[in-house]
């Protein structure tokens, strides 16, 4: 695998685990707000049941009629407002006739909340919520307009419900979370903006080490491990590329070194044949010195080893040259 590929990897698999762990904590951090979103609504409806309990226990003391009891109980429970948009509610379970309503007009009406988006009405949905529920309480998720936006868009929002089976009872509080969405989506638009800042340093400073480990180099790694082998096991014709100017790195040293051995090999060659030629002229001389014992075929077989001494101390300082 080329360095150009491994560092991509590096770089790509960096990208990604700073992905993953961005928006983890991000989907974390929108996972708390809705928690303790729903945690603020458990306390409003704790609130809610604690008003209907001690004006039905004045109802049960005779201190006051049920009609009494329940109209007080609904002042009670209206005036905790919750911001413009976060206000209580009263269902009847029975007919859906809303008791407490932010929207004056629609209180003793029978009124099903609209359609959500798998068909059911909201009061079917909240009566569902309610069955399913263990502790009495349950939420349910919805989109609605706001009724202080004038623009009639859906935003989301979260529904608490409890029942308060004496006066057949279903009261709630809503809070639209399009608060909770913006707030998610903003911390993500940072986080993207830090991670591609992040990102292109990162890039950054790993494509210069690699930039600077090519140029000690003189070319990719495996390049140089096959021209080192190839010259190990003898081959000293291998074409080892160099970039123009290069005269510092790995490379360039492969390079001058397999120039040196094939000088050192060529020479250790010629000499080795020349020392060949020499040998045989000896072994002439020699026998027509044993042939002959003349003077002149002496002073032959002298030349001769004259001629093989010194070839013979060329070959030495040649060997020489490789340390052991």
């Amino acid at each position: 695998m080329r360095l150009k590929t491994r560092v991509m990897i590096v770089v790509c698999a960096s990208l990604l685990g700073l992905l993953i762990m961005g928006f983890y904590g991000l989907l974390s951090m929108r996972e708390a707000m809705m928690a303790e979103r729903r945690a603020q609504i458990v306390q409003l409806l704790d609130f809610a049941d604690s008003q209907l309990r001690y004006f039905h226990g004045l109802e049960l003391a005779g201190k006051l009629t049920r009609e009494q009891a329940q109209e007080r109980a609904k002042e009670a429970i209206g005036a905790q407002k919750q911001g413009n948009d976060n206000r209580y509610f009263i269902r009847q379970l029975k007919d859906d006739r809303l008791v407490l309503y932010p929207v004056a007009s629609l209180v003793g009406k029978a009124h099903d909340g609209g359609k959500m988006p798998d068909g059911r009405t909201v009061a079917q949905a909240n009566r569902d919520a309610m069955a399913q529920s263990k502790d009495g309480k349950a939420f349910i998720e919805l989109s609605t307009i706001k009724p202080s936006k004038q623009d009639q868009k859906v935003y989301p929002k979260i529904n608490g419900l409890m029942k308060f089976e004496p006066w057949d009872w279903m009261p709630g509080i809503g809070f639209f979370v399009d608060d909770i969405e913006a707030h998610f989506w903003k911390q993500s638009t940072r986080f993207l903006l830090v991670a591609g800042g992040l990102f292109v340093l990162m890039a950054v400073l790993v494509f210069r080490i690699r930039t600077s480990i090519l140029r000690q180099l003189g070319g990719e790694p495996q390049d140089a491990a096959a021209a080192m082998k190839k010259i190990a096991n003898g081959d000293l014709s291998a074409n080892i590329p160099l970039a123009q100017g290069d005269t510092g790195s790995l490379m360039a040293s492969l390079s001058t070194m397999q120039m040196k051995l094939l000088n050192l090999t060529s020479a250790i060659q010629e000499n080795s044949s020349s020392l060949s030629g020499q040998i045989m002229i000896f072994n002439e001389s020699a026998r027509d010195y044993k042939e002959s014992r003349s003077d002149e075929s002496m002073a032959e077989l002298l030349r001769a080893v004259k001629k093989i001494s010194k070839t013979v101390d060329i070959l030495e300082k040649s060997i020489a040259r490789f340390r052991v």
